[in-house]
């Protein structure tokens, strides 16, 4: 009984094994792959650090799933740098060149960083070109133009709001207009809606060239986790093995042994000794 016990936490152990999916995360990047990964019923883990960054795993079974959502839904999310950051160096003097570069960089991650937050956006990437002026050659084009790359969730329409995008994009650079932005929307990612046929187990809708979720195979969308199942499973048999070594050593097995032939007669038969006496008196 005591090996068998000391035999559970350790199977519970091995069977509830994870693994690590990011670390050293911000409290936003973790809550945002924590919430992505549970629209699809896959339990996400957030572990703190004491450097206060968060780390997340998940059960070794929904590994290969996780990675996949994640890289579908463009987790974690880098951060942008921005202008005040990018000229707030102090005792460094800096070419007019470089000046330049730092001063285009930092406007593409600006509004790449205001492109993503809009409703529905995982992505965004802004390409400025900003040409120089040759005071040499009068006919050179010199007007600026943008790149702008966005993926969104297929659940979202992104489609009517072209124009606004392209004049959001044109308003933060000098001299740009709405027809010199190159726009591309790419749909990539899983819908969080549950099919008609849920119930029946059917897997949950996804877009072209999505990740295909785990079934749910409830009404509610919830898909209980596999190792969790396992958990289960492997408690329920060491409970009974538990029992069966503890009756087995108890000497309660009775019941599978044959009756002795006098058990029968109970107290009515006489020892020999006492008739033998009798007859030598």
């Amino acid at each position: 009984m005591r090996r068998a016990l000391i035999l559970l936490p350790l199977l519970l152990l091995l069977a509830g094994c994870r693994t690590s999916l990011f670390e050293g995360l911000d409290e936003d990047q973790a809550n945002r792959i924590v919430a992505a990964l549970s629209h699809h019923g896959i339990n996400g883990y957030k572990e703190r650090n004491p450097d206060r960054t968060w780390n997340i795993t998940v059960d070794d079974a929904d590994a290969v799933v996780a990675t996949e959502l994640a890289s579908a839904y463009a987790l974690p999310r880098g951060g942008h740098a921005n202008l005040g950051d990018l000229f707030s160096r102090q005792g460094l003097i800096s070419s007019p060149e470089e000046d330049r570069v730092r001063y285009v960089y930092g406007l593409s991650q600006e509004l790449s960083e205001t492109l993503e937050k809009m409703d529905g956006v995982l992505l965004a990437r802004v390409h400025i070109v900003l040409p120089e002026k040759d005071p040499m050659d009068s006919t050179q084009d010199t007007l600026p133009s943008a790149s702008v790359m966005m993926r969104y969730r297929s659940d979202y329409n992104l489609e009517p709001m072209r124009d606004r995008i392209r004049a959001l994009v044109a308003g933060g650079v000098e001299g740009l207009t709405p027809a010199r932005v190159s726009l591309t929307l790419v749909a990539v990612t899983p819908v969080l809606t549950f099919p008609g046929d849920c119930a029946a187990g059917g897997d949950v809708a996804s877009a072209a060239g999505a990740v295909a979720a785990t079934s749910c195979e409830e009404a509610g969308g919830y898909t209980p986790s596999r190792s969790t199942a396992m958990l289960g499973v492997l408690a329920l048999l060491v409970l009974l093995m538990s029992g069966s070594i503890w009756l087995w050593r108890s000497g309660r097995r009775t019941w599978f042994k044959p009756k002795k032939r006098g058990a029968a007669t109970g107290g009515s038969v006489q020892p020999n000794s006492g008739s033998h006496a009798g007859g030598d008196a």
